[in-house]
């Protein structure tokens, strides 16, 4: 199966899965009062998995802030499950019963008395049952109860879109994530437990389990709060950030592929490296990066990444692009995060062009240029960048991956390298303080409107024609061109009749000429019978041009 077919149909079905299987599982939308009235801090996940049952059941507490005066409160968790109890933990460690309901995957809490704005509380909920089992993993989300070739426990959990609900109760929204995380996971002690963060400790509880605790010192999403479980083999690497710091950089493979990800995996290293001197250092450097082997393709979970391509090459472009796409999420994903399901470009975007970034650095601008037109497909049927909130399912689509990456390639077009690669950093580190801090502080919400703010602060250009044009509206730009024997006279049109003045560039006798394009027209002289290409080298994002008339 040819490369870019194969990204098609993951991306395709993604989109679909998105729009049609999320159902009551869909994540984010406009976000309830009841929700919107505390901020989270912290949540404590205390869970036994059991895989002979295919169930887990524990207590999740959280711990959150009052923005506003409450006495109720809306907390997200599956009916699938059956709660046993919901506690207010008061501030000395009494647990008080609540009342509650629960109800079409909405668990309402009632507190007996109004918490104050500014107020820490706490609550904790004991549940159990066996959560929704995933059909087409990651196509759609759920646990996924797999076996080894050695038939040993292989077990995961994919929630991006469905929202982590579907496993542990938390407020599902993309808006709010947790300061920190504490991760407890009981399972069978013959098996290796890999969690979000950095290891505490295991405890042999010697009844056949073991607990494994980690802990995530960052912001996180909730879908990137994970575990694997499995008969794990680590191949440890020894790597030096850009900033000089040393991390684990561990990659977590069964058994029987131990051999084949030895040798492939090094090339991981070449990864983190390039992207290091792109955009900046590995945002996690206080905890880990490690690559997990899964049994489903992928997912940017943080710290700890999803992967099952195989430990391949892509053939096409010789190197691994599945692990690329979900390590360059540990940037545009987990350290910038977007606050509703309608930004979610920058995260799908921005990571689906740093494949070809990197591709230039290591085979050339052949290979770039090579690489944007195997993905140069987009339905334009919805914009890339709506206003207003989203829900994940109403979100995805592959354009907010293929032409989210063609519209920051533009750019690049328009800005130039240099003050591109500028942006491109700032856009993932506002400041180059913020690229030496690792407890937290460096991670970040990010909406579009930040994006083209940086982008302007840093270029110096205005550019709200050209992030409206392609972002908040679906139809590409059209061109409009009219070539005489000694002139060509071109204009822009645009949906709604936006304002666009991009330069377009144009070629005759290999010589590239840049056209300005002042309120979205332009012309230039040519020498007689000049044989004119326009947008040879591909650069901008655009519909088919419009040949007006072209006499001679």
């Amino acid at each position: 199966m040819k490369r870019y077919f194969f990204i098609f149909v993951f991306l395709f079905s993604l989109s679909v899965v998105g729009a049609q299987q999320f159902g009551s599982q869909d994540s984010g939308g406009k976000l309830s009062p009841y929700q919107a009235c505390y901020d989270v801090k912290f949540y404590d996940i205390n869970l036994t998995i059991d895989t002979k049952e295919k169930a887990i059941g524990g207590s999740v507490i959280m711990r959150a802030q009052a923005v506003s005066d409450l006495s109720k409160i809306l907390i997200d968790l599956d009916n699938t499950f059956q709660i046993d109890g919901v506690l207010l933990i008061s501030k000395d460690k009494k647990e008080i019963d609540l009342k509650y309901s629960h109800d079409s995957g909405k668990v309402w809490v009632n507190f007996p008395y109004v918490i104050k704005q500014g107020e820490i509380f706490s609550t904790k909920i004991i549940y159990s049952g066996a959560p929704i089992v995933a059909k087409r993993p990651p196509w759609d989300d759920g646990f996924i109860w797999s076996k080894t070739k050695g038939g040993k426990d292989w077990v995961t959990v994919t929630c991006e879109g469905g929202g982590a609900d579907i496993w542990w109760p938390c407020k599902d929204h993309p808006s709010d994530r947790a300061d920190s995380v504490s991760l407890h996971f009981t399972v069978p002690a013959d098996l290796i437990c890999i969690g979000s963060g950095k290891l505490r400790s295991t405890i042999d509880n010697k009844n056949g389990t073991k607990t494994w605790n980690w802990y995530s010192s960052n912001p996180i999403n909730n879908y990137c709060v994970m575990f694997y479980l499995g008969p794990y083999k680590a191949i440890d690497y020894d790597y030096t950030s850009v900033t000089g710091e040393k991390f684990p950089f561990t990659v977590w493979v069964l058994p029987e592929s131990y051999d084949k990800a030895k040798a492939h995996s090094p090339q991981f290293l070449q990864h983190m490296k390039i992207q290091e001197e792109l955009i900046g250092p590995y945002p996690f450097r206080a905890e880990k990066y490690a690559v997990v082997e899964a049994p489903h393709l992928g997912m940017e979970h943080q710290t700890a990444i999803a992967y099952g391509y195989g430990w391949k090459n892509d053939p096409q472009f010789e190197y691994d692009w599945l692990h690329h796409h979900e390590f360059s999420h540990e940037w545009f994903a987990n350290l910038v995060a977007c606050k509703d399901w309608s930004e979610f470009w920058i995260a799908e975007g921005l990571a689906s062009y740093m494949q070809p970034l990197y591709l230039e650095k290591v085979f050339g601008k052949d290979t770039y240029f090579r690489y944007m037109g195997s993905i140069k497909r987009f339905s334009n049927k919805t914009p890339v960048a709506p206003r207003g909130e989203k829900t994940s399912g109403e979100s995805y689509s592959l354009d907010i991956y293929y032409k989210g990456a063609w519209i920051v390639h533009t750019l690049r077009y328009y800005l130039g390298d240099d003050t591109f690669f500028n942006v491109l950093r700032r856009w993932a580190y506002p400041t180059e303080e913020m690229e030496k801090i690792t407890d937290g502080r460096q991670c970040r919400f990010a909406t579009t409107d930040e994006l083209q703010e940086i982008a302007e602060k840093v270029s110096g250009k205005k550019l709200d024609w050209f992030f409206d044009a392609y972002l908040r509206y679906a139809k590409l730009p059209k061109l409009n061109a009219k070539i005489s024997s000694n002139k060509i006279e071109m204009s822009w049109e645009t949906e709604s009749k936006l304002p666009f003045s991009l330069p377009v560039e144009i070629d005759y006798d290999d010589k590239p000429i840049y056209v300005e394009m002042k309120d979205g027209k332009g012309e230039y002289t040519l020498p007689p019978n000049a044989d004119v290409v326009i947008n040879r080298h591909d650069w901008i994002l655009m519909d088919k041009v419009n040949y007006i008339s072209i006499t001679k």
